[in-house]
């Protein structure tokens, strides 16, 4: 084969490959092309799409920097220009315009919570959270105290025409009421006051029918709103579990805003027709501000008999004079009142044992312990208030103290001795009805208390017996334990009674007891109020006698009278008049006949701190606390002072304030503070 052969084989093998590859190739070829045509498409809008957006967007946002300059250049221009009206109008002396007219401003801050407008004034939000997860069991037990004692007086006060009446529903809403702002009003260890803003309007819906000859006719009160002051004072605080023995709550004033609806068939709104909540406000001065405007109050037990003491009729002034006999060994009145009978009430409390008592005689040890140490004496007519007179040593001791206390009938004057870490060693227990009597008012009554044995006094209430078997127990057995109970009570507060009766004998003889150890003190009962009745009468004359007697019951507030407590804390720039010096000042203060007076700093200064309290008892708001300040002591030479309206005190409860000292020519300032709560 020659060369031209093998070239013809070869050409005519690439024909026939090319025949066989060019139908596959030629469609693939085709698919290529067309994708890389879509590819550049696509690639070709995204990147003009891109520029056309970016080109949009900075002409947006040019326009909005344009429209925000424009904006700040026009506000600063307006507040150029109210700048130079307002500088303006002070030239010319008038009050540049407010942008708010002053009625809207002064509603809008009328409602806005004490917290963003006193700073005394803390946020409750703790208080209404836990508001809220209370109201939904507050809302159902309180729905059912409703239910289930009103319905029953209703039921006794219809008429017998009303066949059924009672509530269909009571519910309080449910939203809680919500507490705008807190307020703790001088706290200390006798109670802990709050002032909270309350805004209530929960929705509550009240459904009250009643059936009249087979007819029902519904009463629904609902939509209840409700914004009051309102002061809780957690009082008395006590030493027993909860240690909290009742709430006082009081209203500041009436309600700034109060409205409910009350609808009857077929659906008419009572309080929409004219001079409905006219007539509402009317009720609330009527009913509602006697008994809960302050200082008016309810109170709201927490512990057995609220731990509340009972309510005084009068004060007692107590001026403790001295002591005697308190290192007696032997002798101890032995024929003191009621030895023989106080000896059988001891041994047959103490199951028959060998103890001996007489007046009741003081435990030898006792009265060891009475010389080989210092002692105390403590004076009380309520567990609540107890005073401690200055510790002693001596058999014939001095202590020249005033001190005095609310009383009732019922209540008694109790003497304790005890070592000075508070180990009772004598006690006396003294009725108080016979010295407290309305004949013994502003009388003087010389008491020489005897101080015995505590232990007849301290002996325990009986404990009722049990039965042998609670499963075959009677009715029969258990009246017969429950009335020899009954007696054993009744023996014991006999045999107590006669024991403080005996002791008031012992008392109120010319002579003191010998050979027991003896309290000499002098007492004065002054009823509530009797000043200034007894100041009334005598000024009176029979032509005024009916004016005074209208005036009489307008008065009973000014009659109301209270214990003032004063706690003089510090002066400031207090100098002597006449040198201009510093001195070694003193501040008296005097109320409703009673006087006392600091103790003067050792040494001299200008700027004296005293920090110490002071109680007047039966005050009335209308007299006025006087406070003098002098050098040294009250006698000294004056450096000032300034009176006080009680009834200034009253109206808030408490005030604290520096006083400026009027009377001389420096800037002489005393801090005080001062709280009145009316005697029960």
């Amino acid at each position: 084969m020659g060369v031209a052969d093998a070239l013809g084989a070869v050409s005519g093998a690439f024909g026939a490959v090319g025949g066989m590859v060019l139908p596959v190739a030629a469609p693939v070829y085709a698919l290529i092309v067309w994708l890389l045509n879509e590819i550049s498409s696509a690639f070709s809008v995204y990147v003009f799409g891109t520029c056309i957006g970016l080109l949009l967007g900075a002409t947006a946002v040019a326009a909005m920097r344009g429209s925000l300059a424009r904006a700040d250049a026009e506000a600063t221009r307006k507040a150029k220009v109210a700048a130079a009206d307002a500088q303006k109008s002070r030239r010319d002396g008038a009050i540049p315009p407010l942008p708010i007219p002053p009625d809207v401003l002064a509603e809008a801050l009328r409602h806005l919570p004490r917290w963003t407008k006193e700073p005394d004034v803390s946020r409750a939000s703790w208080l209404n959270n836990l508001l809220d997860a209370l109201w939904p069991h507050v809302d159902t037990s309180v729905s059912q105290v409703i239910r289930d004692s009103v319905e029953p007086m209703l039921r006794s006060l219809v008429p017998p025409l009303v066949s059924w009446i009672g509530f269909e529903k009571v519910t309080l809403g449910p939203t809680p009421p919500v507490v705008g702002g807190v307020k703790v009003m001088g706290s200390n260890s006798e109670e802990v006051m709050l002032e909270l803003e309350v805004v209530f309007a929960s929705g509550a819906d009240v459904v009250l029918a009643a059936y009249v000859f087979g007819v029902r006719v519904p009463v629904r009160v609902h939509d209840l709103q409700l914004r009051a002051n309102v002061r809780v004072t957690f009082t008395p605080l006590v030493d027993q579990l909860p240690c909290l023995g009742g709430l006082e709550v009081s209203l500041m004033s009436l309600p700034q805003h109060a409205d409910v609806g009350v609808s009857i068939p077929p659906g008419i709104d009572l309080m929409s027709l004219p001079g409905a909540h006219s007539l509402l406000r009317l009720a609330l001065w009527k009913f509602v501000a006697p008994l809960m405007v302050y200082p008016a109050k309810m109170t709201v037990p927490i512990m057995e008999n609220s731990g509340i003491e009972p309510t005084s009729t009068g004060m007692i002034k107590l001026s403790v004079l001295g002591g005697r006999g308190f290192a007696a060994r032997a002798k101890l009145a032995g024929s003191g009142a009621g030895a023989a009978r106080n000896e059988r009430r001891a041994t047959t409390m103490n199951g028959g044992g060998d103890f001996k008592s007489s007046f009741p005689k003081m435990p030898l040890g006792g009265l060891n312990s009475l010389v080989a140490s210092r002692y105390l004496v403590q004076l009380h007519t309520r567990e609540s208030r107890k005073i401690t007179l200055a510790s002693k040593s001596s058999d014939a001791p001095t202590w020249d103290e005033t001190h005095h206390f609310l009383t009732n009938p019922d209540a008694c004057l109790t003497a304790t001795v005890m070592t000075t870490n508070l180990k009772e060693l004598g006690r006396c227990e003294i009725p108080l009805r016979r010295l407290v009597a309305d004949d013994r008012a502003r009388k003087t009554t010389l008491l020489h208390i005897p101080l015995g044995d505590p232990k007849p006094y301290l002996v325990p209430l009986p404990v009722p017996k049990k039965p042998v078997s609670y499963t075959r127990v009677t009715q029969e057995e258990l009246d017969a334990l429950a009335e020899d109970h009954e007696m054993a009570l009744e023996k014991h507060a006999l045999e107590l009674a006669t024991l403080r009766v005996n002791a008031l004998d012992a008392a109120t003889r010319p002579s003191p007891l010998a050979d027991v150890p003896v309290i000499t003190c002098e007492l004065e009962f002054t009823p509530l109020g009797l000043e200034e009745k007894t100041s009334s009468s005598n000024d009176a004359t029979p032509d005024s006698a009916s004016e005074s007697a209208s005036e009489e019951e307008g008065d009973d507030a000014d009659e109301r009278r209270g214990i003032l407590t004063v706690f003089v804390t510090r002066g400031v720039r207090v100098l002597s008049e006449a040198t201009n010096g510093e001195t070694r000042p003193c501040a008296t203060a005097t109320c409703a006949g009673q006087t006392y007076t600091t103790e003067a700093p050792l040494e001299k200064t200008k700027n004296p701190i005293w920090d110490e309290e002071f109680l007047f008892f039966n005050v009335a708001p209308s007299e006025t606390l006087r406070l003098d300040v002098r050098d040294g002591n009250a006698k000294g030479e004056f450096l000032g002072g300034f009176d006080l309206a009680v009834r200034e005190v009253a109206a808030n409860k408490e005030l604290s304030e520096m006083f400026r000292l009027t009377g001389v020519s420096n800037a002489a300032h005393v801090f005080l503070k001062a709280r009145f709560a009316y005697m029960s």
